[in-house]
């Protein structure tokens, strides 16, 4: 059975400091394998929470599998006594069908004319943050999804253009604080926690793209502050917005001034020269809060890299994919070479220059003498 905490949850409040109780039809389970009365009392408890004090529902209608019959809808309507409906301010549909905006008009009108007025049907999400603050909501994946039918980009009103909540294209410093006293991002965090927990064995992480609409609209959650369950999504999100967020950073996370000096690094046979030489001249040098970062996003490259069997991800497969979006050059074709990685550590000199794609490389094999 679905969670009741997938179905019914608390959200943040509206734009009257009214909690907000969010229902999601998505996450209704199969009707035939659950008793959906069970449901109901679930819902019911739920709101028990709120009835004492003004409260707003927003229900997500659209992207359901399973639908409740019209006689369960009738008795969720008439569970849903004075007690529920006294204090409940403003009860917003989203995406609703034909067949539930005529089922509750037609018992608003028959039953309850008073509470049909705190009904208000919802087209889709843009047209939902004019009413409600949308950024203090848990979208699920699905709602996303669903709504993409009716518009590609959500279009927030001024009052929730909330520039201090970008994550893309925001500087480290603003993210982590001056010294990365506020930590890691919540975002990178979230990212990194799903790709370990869910992907690790996934063949081709962080080489394969996913869907690009429904990207863009995670992206675009994170960038309103939205709170976002990534393990809703397919696994190469997580990935890809990684590498997104690296390659929008204003300032590379490795140094402009770094390039130089891989120019200047000879050849030499022994890996472990190499090694020395990106723990005491590359990674002493980055910024705390670049090294931070380093650490978390190597950390996790290792993790993958070690299962390349399964993922067939391999150090040097990693280091391709990820590396351009670890460095930036005004000249593309010196930022190309840059990216390149050697096939052997001993041949990590193109030209007479070491590549940042090789030190990637070097990096995520020898993550533990690196940090």
């Amino acid at each position: 059975m679905a969670s009741s905490e997938n179905i019914i949850y608390r959200a943040g409040v509206d734009y009257e400091s009214r909690p907000m109780v969010v229902i999601c039809a998505c996450n209704l389970p199969d009707p035939s394998l659950v008793d959906y009365d069970t449901i109901l009392r679930v819902v019911l408890a739920q709101l028990e929470q709120f009835v004492e004090n003004d409260y707003t529902v927003v229900m997500f209608s659209g992207g359901a599998m399973y639908r409740p019959g019209w006689r369960w809808l009738f008795k969720a309507y008439r569970s849903l006594n004075r007690r529920y409906k006294k204090n409940l301010k403003a009860l917003y549909i989203v995406h609703p069908s034909t067949w539930p905006r005529l089922i509750l008009g037609t018992m608003n009108a028959v039953i309850s004319p008073k509470f049909g007025a705190k009904v208000h049907y919802i087209d889709n999400l843009s047209h939902l943050a004019r009413v409600v603050p949308l950024n203090q909501i848990n979208i699920p994946a699905a709602v996303y999804q669903h709504n993409l039918k009716f518009e590609d980009t959500i279009t927030l009103p001024d009052n929730q253009q909330d520039h201090a909540s970008r994550v893309f294209g925001a500087p480290l410093e603003r993210l982590m604080g001056p010294s990365g006293e506020k930590g890691l991002p919540k975002f990178l965090q979230d990212c990194i926690r799903n790709l370990i927990e869910n992907g690790l064995y996934v063949e081709g992480l962080f080489r394969r793209s996913p869907n690009s609409a429904m990207l863009k609209q995670v992206r675009a959650a994170y960038n309103r502050g939205n709170p976002v369950n990534l393990a809703e999504y397919d696994i190469h999100i997580s990935a890809v917005l990684l590498k997104l967020f690296l390659r929008e950073l204003p300032e590379p996370i490795f140094p402009v001034d770094l390039y130089g000096l891989l120019q200047q690094q000879k050849r030499d046979d022994q890996t472990k020269t190499l090694v020395e030489f990106i723990r005491t001249e590359v990674v002493a040098n980055v910024t705390h809060n670049n090294l931070i970062l380093m650490m978390e996003l190597f950390r996790l490259l290792k993790l993958v890299a070690d299962r390349h069997e399964s993922n067939l991800m391999t150090a040097h497969n990693l280091a391709i994919v990820v590396t351009p979006n670890m460095l930036r050059h005004e000249d593309v074709m010196q930022e190309i070479a840059l990216s390149s990685v050697s096939r052997q550590d001993k041949d990590s000199i193109v030209d007479g220059a070491l590549t940042l794609g090789t030190v990637v490389k070097v990096m995520i094999e020898h993550y533990d003498e690196v940090f």
